[in-house]
């Protein structure tokens, strides 16, 4: 029998639709569901995925195709990546489940779709991991097709329907349509893997589907009770028709593969047979579907850290995505566990942080039993893929933890997530093997009869993640979009029993804390950010080669592995990124020198740790780090030890905060004796006893810094790791010189062996660290002593200017508001200037205001106030230091020329010549810098050309004169001493002259970089408050600015 698209038509109400658009509407539909099943065998016929794929389909005629081009156009600009605007569309008309429960989860992807005649195509653009994914192709493939078929289908029923409506008739059928085309793009979907089941006979279970993704799209749309009617009593006429029509054209069928026109003819004569079957499933699809219930749920959430809500600020994770949108489904939606987190009304979850799949099942039975929840959500494995822990019986561990969930309440339904990736390379691989297993997993207890699904989170791309284990918000949304989509379905089929009573105090006192190695941990780590793996260690390295120290000055603790001789490869700290930058070989090691004998410490101040070797008594031979260069510059021995000193009890530490490490000396009862760095001199100052001891043995005793106030605190850790803590106050007038704090981390299950202090975040103050035998790492963040941020980030502060440079950039008032103002210099000193106008992002042009001076050049050009008036004088410097200058009179642009107003110094060079004000007269006065960093003064006392000649203002503290710079941190009027490291830290040293103590009191690290080099960066006055702020330019003059806020350490 020929299918011909003409005559007959549907009785009543359903009239409105033209029998020649509905034919149209059915063909198109079949059409789709043999391109979608014929796709989806290609793709698993394939050898090689392809880098993209094209899916296309021929229009039905009658079509209005300028309305499908505006659809397109809509569809292709609505979001950044196309499924997500797919995924919009299906959340309007919510998806069904398959009879047999498979559940089906949405993919991400990208790609385009166009219109090129009557032609509607779809480009697949995968992401680069997608790519090399069999399994990706064969779903993704399934899915996009399904979903541009389900955009025929709309396109195809508005032709039908459309054509004989007008006025609000439009609007129905529009609505209508749209409805239509998303539940039976997901109802093709659903039918594609009824028939991958091997169940393309049982048309009667198909077509229940159809009948409830159709009332699931039209979601109350002119739902009157009558389409089921029409379903029984109509639709199997036009079905036989349309099964004939589809055999003879799969026969025939050209353009398609051939296995999707075998397919159409099987499923065209199939129809034919089972017309009334598919009816009457539409038919009860439609009931069910319409009259389904809502229910209470008790929901435990069961998993790690991704599961507890790690990777965002508020911790809330998935879960605040998935009670958002149950809530209006059910009845009751109750959260239960023993942790709490997030920024949700409902806190309660049992996600722990850094537990591997058997530690949760160690507590799976008795808090199953204790809250008796009818759902779990279970996302377990990440951290046994991290730590590479048994890989291969990870998915019998998985089988384990559901069958104790099964065993202790069998009427609750688990949703068994694969696990979302990791940015990790190497953890990635494992995933994705332990993720292969899980669908085996779950399909043998569904074999069974046991309610246990699997929820795909392939959605949750590389992305989507903060670091390379947890989601950011992004993929927190994407996991409670996944777990509800399943919820959802399921709900449908009332598949969750009512929630039984649970047994109060099941699991006894509580659950332990989460740890890497396996044993329980204690209470608390409060004060400690968990951040989860950080290094996944290196090939073949063990616990005892490694070791942190900071080798490229960046303030974050690099990741090396020592050899027995003493030759170090580096891994430079690359955080958040989870990818470590491999430096190679970055020391050769000494002739003799062993492992055992090496030691890191920062002995000059400059933020690079030096290399140390350290005999049995304490003698110390040094070699100064010159990083990038790995040629290190040996200083020969510069410590000869003490009396009754050990290696053992030698601990190098930063207790007066001037930034070089010190000698101390611990004994058994943890009692340290202090020698004071005084590099370059050798000749360490003795400061005697300088803790008394806390009763902790010498294995005990660590020093860092956890306060963030560049001294190193005493720490005492014990055999289990936890620490406990007295800060330092050393050089603070009055009171103790160490403050107990307690216990300040309660360990991780490791012990104090595989404990670690270092700084891998760069925030100043030091972080906890857990190691095992293969050198992987896990660290918890500082966050205890967080206090009042130093310096307020303003963003962008100048966009540039046409043409500009860093390497003519320089910041002066000009104008004489307070406020330094940006210039441009050329070559010959000629000065442009753009007046501060801050708030305002634009800067007032005032184009040339300085034409330089004959002979002038910018090499020799300083900026300075010289008469207090608060306008920045012109300045050239000789190779000696003598001064020529022009005194600012603007607004007008001629300058007052004064001649040579210094005469320069004995030993003055340009190079260490600074302009500073240190006695506080607004008055800029004449500094020169030594080779070690001191620095001798001569006082303003213009209009006399005669400085005041003070000596040797500071000593200097062993750095290199050109990272030596003046600068008032706190407003106070004299400008402080300032050291800048070559990746732009700062460390200072508050000006006291005049003042009762030091002249020049210690600041510690005030500033700890911001990823810039010394050259980019500028210390300028930018919004008036007498203090500097902290300026970035790009090579192209474009400035970010961090404002300081005058903070001071006390001491």
């Amino acid at each position: 029998m020929a299918f011909r698209c003409g005559g007959g038509g549907m009785p009543g109400r359903w009239r409105l639709w033209r029998s020649g658009g509905w034919c149209r509407f059915v063909m198109a539909f079949l059409l789709a569901v043999s391109m979608v099943v014929g796709l989806t065998r290609m793709a698993v016929a394939a050898d090689n995925p392809p880098a993209t794929y094209t899916l296309s389909i021929e229009l039905p005629a009658g079509v209005n195709l300028a309305r499908v081009r505006a659809e397109v156009a809509d569809l292709n600009s609505r979001n950044p990546v196309l499924s997500d605007t797919f995924h919009q569309e299906a959340q309007l008309y919510p998806f069904s489940v398959l009879p047999e429960g498979r559940f089906v989860v949405l993919y991400g992807f990208d790609g385009t779709l166009s219109l090129e005649g009557s032609v509607l195509s779809l480009r697949i653009e995968p992401t680069e991991a997608q790519v090399a994914q069999l399994s990706f192709w064969q779903d993704i493939l399934t899915y996009a097709a399904s979903m541009l078929a389900g955009l025929v289908i709309r396109v195809a029923c508005e032709g039908a329907f459309g054509l004989s409506t007008g006025g609000s008739g439009s609007v129905f059928a529009a609505s209508f349509c749209a409805a239509l085309g998303a539940s039976i793009g997901t109802l093709i979907y659903q039918a594609v893997n009824i028939f991958a089941d091997g169940k393309q006979q049982d048309w009667k279970r198909w077509a229940r589907a159809v009948g409830l993704a159709v009332v699931a799209g039209l979601v109350g749309v002119a739902w009157e009770g009558g389409l089921n009617n029409w379903a029984r009593n109509d639709l199997p006429k036009l079905l036989r028709a349309a099964g004939s029509w589809a055999a003879d054209t799969g026969r025939g069928l050209v353009g398609w593969a051939r296995p999707a026109g075998s397919l159409l003819e099987q499923v065209g004569e199939s129809l034919e047979l089972n017309a009334a079957a598919v009816g009457e499933g539409i038919a009860e699809g439609l009931e069910e579907g319409a009259a389904t219930a809502a229910t209470n749920l008790r929901v435990l959430p069961l998993g790690d850290s991704i599961t507890y809500g790690e990777g965002t600020p508020d911790f809330s994770g998935y879960r605040a995505r998935l009670a958002a949108l149950l809530d209006p489904e059910v009845d009751d939606l109750d959260f239960v566990g023993s942790q709490q987190s997030g920024q949700l009304a409902d806190r309660d979850n049992e996600g722990h942080q850094g537990w591997t799949i058997s530690q949760i099942s160690a507590i799976t039975s008795c808090t199953v039993r204790q809250y008796r929840p009818n759902v779990v959500t279970l996302h377990i494995g990440t951290n046994d893929m991290a730590r590479n822990l048994n890989v291969d019986t990870a998915p019998n561990r998985l089988r384990d933890v559901i069958g104790k969930i099964l065993a202790a309440a069998p009427e609750t339904t688990i949703l068994v997530s694969t696990l979302i990736p990791s940015t990790t390379p190497s953890i990635m691989s494992r995933i994705q093997q332990y993720n292969a297993a899980i669908p085996g997993v779950v399909a043998g207890f569904q074999a069974a009869g046991r309610p246990v699904y699997l929820v795909d989170m392939s959605a949750v791309g590389t992305a989507d993640m903060t670091n390379s284990l947890h989601p950011n918000a992004n993929g927190f949304r994407k996991m409670g979009d996944a777990f509800y989509k399943t919820i959802d379905s399921a709900l449908r089929y009332r598949a969750f029993h009512k929630p039984q009573d649970g047994v109060s105090g099941a699991c006894g006192a509580g659950t332990p804390s989460p740890v890497p190695g396996g044993a329980s941990a204690g209470t608390s780590m409060d004060g400690w950010r968990n951040a989860d793996m950080i290094a996944a260690g290196v090939a073949g390295a063990t616990r005892a080669e490694l070791r942190f120290a900071d080798i490229d000055g960046d303030g974050r603790d690099d990741y090396l592995l020592v050899s027995p001789e003493g030759r170090v490869r580096a891994w430079l700290n690359n955080l958040p990124s989870p990818r470590w930058i491999e430096a190679g070989e970055v020391a050769a090691g000494v002739p003799g020198g062993t492992r055992e004998e090496l030691r890191f410490a920062d002995l000059n101040g400059d933020g690079r740790d030096d290399y140390l070797l350290v005999s049995p008594e304490g003698r110390v031979r040094a070699w100064l780090n010159a990083y990038p260069s790995k040629r290190w510059t040996e200083l020969g021995e510069v410590a000869a030890g003490v009396t009754g000193g050990t290696r053992e009890g030698l601990r190098f530490a930063d207790i007066d905060g001037d930034g070089r490490d010190d000698y101390l000396m611990v004994d058994s009862q943890g009692q340290v004796r202090a020698w004071l760095n005084n590099l370059p001199s050798k000749r360490w100052v003795e400061w005697g006893v300088v803790a008394s001891g806390f009763g902790a043995a010498l294995d005990q005793v660590r020093f860092a810094d956890i306060n963030g106030d560049s001294r190193d605190d005493y720490l005492a850790v014990d055999a289990q790791g936890k620490a406990r803590a007295w800060l330092s106050t050393i050089g603070q007038t009055g009171g103790e010189s160490w403050l107990p704090q307690g216990e300040i981390a309660a360990g991780v299950g490791v012990s104090r062996d595989n404990v670690e202090f270092a700084d891998v975040d760069g925030d100043g103050s030091a972080d906890y660290l857990a190691t095992n035998a293969t050198a992987q790492v896990w660290a918890w963040l500082g966050e205890r002593f967080a206090g009042t941020e130093r310096w307020n980030y303003q963003g962008m502060i100048a966009a540039g200017v046409p043409n500009g440079t860093l390497g003519e950039l320089r910041f002066a008032d000009m104008d004489g508001d307070g406020r330094d103002d940006y210039l441009m210099v050329s070559p010959e000193g000629r000065v442009r200037a753009w007046l501060n106008n801050l708030p305002s992002p634009r800067w007032i042009e005032w184009n040339e205001v300085a034409a330089g001076v004959p002979g002038g050049t910018r090499e020799e050009l300083r900026f300075a106030d010289l008469n207090g008036d608060g306008r920045d004088d012109y300045l050239l410097v000789s190779p000696e230091g003598r001064v020529r200058a022009w005194l600012n009179n603007l607004p007008s642009r001629t300058w007052t020329e004064l001649g040579e107003v210094a005469a320069g110094v004995p030993g003055g060079t340009r190079e260490n010549l600074r302009f500073a004000d240190i006695d506080g007269d607004r008055r800029d006065d004449y500094l020169m810098i030594g080779a070690q960093g001191q620095v001798r003064g001569w006082l303003n006392a213009l209009p006399s050309k005669r400085w005041t000649e003070l000596g040797e203002i500071a000593s200097g503290i062993g750095l290199h004169d050109s990272m030596i710079t003046f600068a008032d941190i706190d407003g106070d009027g004299r400008d402080d001493y300032l050291s800048v490291s070559d990746r732009g830290r700062i460390r200072a040293w508050h000006n006291n002259r005049g003042g009762s103590g030091p002249n020049w009191l210690i600041q510690g690290e005030i500033m700890t970089g911001t990823g810039a080099t010394r050259d980019q960066v500028f210390l300028a006055d930018i919004n008036g408050d007498h203090r500097f702020d902290y300026l970035v330019s790009t090579a192209t003059g474009v400035v970010t600015a961090w404002e300081g806020n005058g903070q001071l350490r006390k001491g």
